[in-house]
């Protein structure tokens, strides 16, 4: 049987078969509904980017036309510039380890601080680019790779009358110096344990090499 003598057939079937017919009308009208409704979903999807696009387009306007966005740059690049020249600075990542530690062991001291145990231990920045002090415009102060990170972990016992002068001297300093964690722990007796990271500007390539550039007290 070929393609006309079937549909010859299926045509006769469907001339004498009316529950064949109304089988086939409701076969096309669900077909139908369906397609209505795909149109309608679509239609409502376009409609609801365009209006998102309209309102981010709006906003988009809205911010172009305040006018203290210069001021706000002026206000970002002054910050910017106050972050760079508190960084630390010496010449080799070695010296840069020496000095935080040196510092760190000289207020420690000047605090009265007693069984004080400190560790430093220094990275090139170019690893942890994302944990860079960023200015207020949400850009490094330094690029990463310009920095060395030098971390400290310092422990002691703790007592109030040194841990406070500490802590000022500590934010009282002109070169930044992060505390990232203090936790204090009261028994069996009582502990205290510092966090602390500084960065440290590398030296500009092809500038001379110096003894060393003073950051503050030694």
């Amino acid at each position: 049987m070929n393609l006309n003598q079937s549909a010859t057939a299926f045509l006769g079937e469907l001339k004498a078969n009316p529950r064949l017919r109304w089988g086939l009308w409701a076969i096309v009208g669900v077909l139908w509904c369906y397609g209505i409704l795909a149109l309608r979903d679509e239609v409502q999807s376009k409609s609801d980017s365009y209006l998102a696009l309209s309102r981010r387009v709006l906003r988009i306007q809205e911010t172009a036309a305040q006018s203290e966005w210069p001021a706000r740059l002026g206000d970002a690049q002054s910050l910017k510039i106050n972050l760079e020249s508190r960084l630390w600075r010496e010449n080799t990542i070695g010296l840069a380890q020496a000095t935080f530690h040196d510092w760190l062991t000289q207020i420690t001291q000047q605090a009265n601080l007693t069984k004080v145990q400190l560790v430093v231990a220094a990275q090139d920045n170019e690893s942890a680019a994302g944990k860079a002090p960023t200015s207020g415009d949400g850009r490094g102060a330094a690029n990463a790779s310009d920095l060395w990170k030098v971390s400290a972990k310092l422990n002691f016992d703790f007592n109030p009358q040194g841990l406070y002068p500490l802590l000022t001297r500590i934010s009282a300093h002109e070169q930044k110096v992060i505390v990232e964690s203090l936790v204090i722990r009261s028994a069996p007796t009582p502990k205290a344990e510092l966090m602390l990271v500084a960065y440290f500007r590398k030296p500009a390539p092809g500038a001379p090499a110096e003894a060393g550039q003073k950051n503050g007290p030694r």
